[in-house]
């Protein structure tokens, strides 16, 4: 469902590509009781096993996918960015299901992502796939190989408002710098730069999700590439968000910071960050802060100012604590074991 844009012209429809199967020769070693220059009677003759490898298109100048564009309702954000993204998928969903299902029946509550795998694997026999720190050019690859991304970013500019909002990428065009998103509260195929996406990405650890078919699960691991494990992408992310901070020095680079870091398992590390950005701007909309910022106090042993912290914090947005602050994240905990440990073993993958 991906189409090259010239300039001016509709996106098209066209379908998701995969590469042909590379081969590989197994042969089958010879029999015990046979002699090695004699093949045993009714033995299995040898053939090259089809081994499918699977390689993304490149992404072109411009591209677009066909989607359905649909206002949301009160505070349904992320289930209207998922309905619209199942659209793509020739799904015609109804938001007000996918609101009970993914948020529940507090209007107040938004939308995390750990909820629409199993809900889109039960009702479609689709999956859905999340990660932090995406970035510009793995949204246009995204597209340009026919996936949906929904990312996580301030709805407008923080000067204007600062609500944290979901939406779906369904295009971009490089000539002008620009993606184009169906936004279910500003509308459809909305232009926004591409330094804009990422500028109002940022404060919310460049989250995206993806909803996908299972057969296609293979070319989305190699477009995502190593960061499709998770400890692989809690280091990438913060290897990025530590340069980005010392780079630009701005609040939201510090923040995104500490967030890194403590899902890395760099407590130290993320409380610093954390107090640079809280003492140098506004945190109000950053709802992951309140969760993350005290559960960084809790790692260090620091109770007392955790509980004060989360009580300082619990007005960081309009929507309850209860509803989106996290349980302390186990795996930043082992990831901080393990660092500390020098354990030899791998972390998991997932």
């Amino acid at each position: 469902m991906v189409a090259a844009l010239a300039a001016g012209a509709a996106p098209a429809l066209a379908t998701r590509a995969t590469a042909p199967a590379a081969e590989i020769s197994v042969s089958t070693p010879p029999q015990a009781d046979a002699p090695a220059s004699a093949q045993a009677p009714d033995a299995a003759v040898t053939a090259p096993v089809a081994i499918q490898t699977v390689e993304p298109k490149a992404a072109p100048a411009s591209a677009a996918l066909d989607m359905r564009h649909l206002w949301q309702s009160l505070n349904n954000c992320g289930p209207a960015s998922v309905v619209m993204a199942l659209s793509t998928f020739g799904i015609t969903a109804d938001q007000e299901t996918a609101r009970l299902a993914l948020r529940g029946p507090d209007v107040r509550r938004g939308m995390g992502p750990q909820g629409v795998d199993p809900w889109v694997k039960e009702l479609y026999g689709l999956r859905s796939m999340w990660r932090n720190n995406g970035t510009n050019g793995l949204l246009k690859q995204l597209v340009a190989n026919g996936f949906a991304p929904l990312v996580t970013q301030w709805m407008q500019d923080p000067s204007v408002s600062r609500i944290a909002h979901w939406r779906a990428i369904r295009g971009y065009d490089d000539a002008l710098g620009t993606f184009y998103v169906n936004d279910p509260m500003l509308g459809n195929f909305v232009p926004l730069s591409y330094r804009w996406i990422q500028d109002n990405w940022q404060p919310f650890s460049y989250r995206y999700m993806v909803i996908y078919r299972p057969e296609d699960e293979a070319l989305l691991k190699a477009i995502v590439g190593p960061e499709w494990s998770e400890s692989r992408n809690r280091e990438a992310f913060y290897q990025r968000t530590k340069a980005e901070a010392l780079a630009q020095d701005t609040a939201a680079a510090w923040l995104t910071y500490g967030e890194a870091s403590y899902q890395s398992g760099r407590f130290d590390e993320a409380l610093a960050a954390f107090d640079k950005g809280l003492a140098m701007g506004n945190a109000q909309g950053v709802f992951t802060l309140r969760s993350s910022y005290p559960q960084t106090l809790r790692a260090l042993g620091k109770q007392r100012e955790a509980d004060a912290a989360q009580a300082k914090l619990s007005n960081l947005s309009a929507v309850p604590s209860s509803t989106v602050a996290s349980p302390p994240d186990s795996f930043a905990v082992w990831m901080a074991f393990r660092r500390t440990l020098a354990f030899d073993t791998d972390l998991p993958s997932e």
